[in-house]
C-alpha cells in the first residue's frame, strides 16, 4: 500500500492568503470600532441634552416661587457647565390684557452649554398667570 503524498499547495496556508484574511479582519474591526464610538459620543450628546431639559423645566418651575415672575430677565450657572437664562415680560393681548384680576406673563427658559466647540441649547416657553400690583 502506497500512501497518497500530499502536494505542497495543500500542506497549509500560503503567506498571501494569511495577509489578506488579517487585512479583512483588520478592516471589520475597523468599522466596528467607528460604530461604537460614535453610539458612546451620540449617548453622550443625549445626556446632556436630557440634563438640560430637567434644569430647564426646573427652572420653569421656581419662576414665581423665588425666581421673581415680574423681573426681566434672570440668569445663573451650574457647577457641570450649564448656564440658564429666564426672561418674563407681560402677556399683551389688547382683548383680555386688562380683563380681571390676574394678569399673563410670557416666560421663556433657555438652558445653554457647549459640546465640543459646539454652544447647544433648550428653550422652554410658557405662559404664567399672577395677580396684578395694586396701583396705590
Amino acid at each position: 500500500m502506497t500512501r497518497p503524498v500530499a502536494s505542497d499547495r495543500s500542506a497549509g496556508f500560503m503567506l498571501v492568503e494569511v495577509v489578506i484574511a488579517l487585512a479583512i479582519a483588520a478592516l471589520v474591526f475597523g468599522f466596528a470600532f467607528r460604530a461604537l464610538s460614535g453610539a458612546f459620543d451620540r449617548l453622550g450628546k443625549d445626556q446632556n441634552s436630557m440634563t438640560a431639559l430637567v434644569l430647564a423645566e426646573s427652572t420653569l418651575d421656581r419662576v414665581g416661587h423665588d425666581i421673581a415672575l415680574n423681573s426681566p430677565e434672570s440668569s445663573g450657572s451650574t457647577k457641570d457647565g450649564f448656564s440658564w437664562l429666564v426672561q418674563s415680560a407681560p402677556y399683551t393681548d389688547d382683548r383680555i390684557a386688562s380683563a380681571g384680576p390676574l394678569m399673563g406673563y410670557v416666560v421663556r427658559v433657555t438652558v445653554l452649554w457647549k459640546e465640543r466647540s459646539n454652544t447647544r441649547q433648550v428653550q422652554l416657553t410658557t405662559l404664567r398667570l399672577a395677580y396684578r400690583e395694586r396701583d396705590s
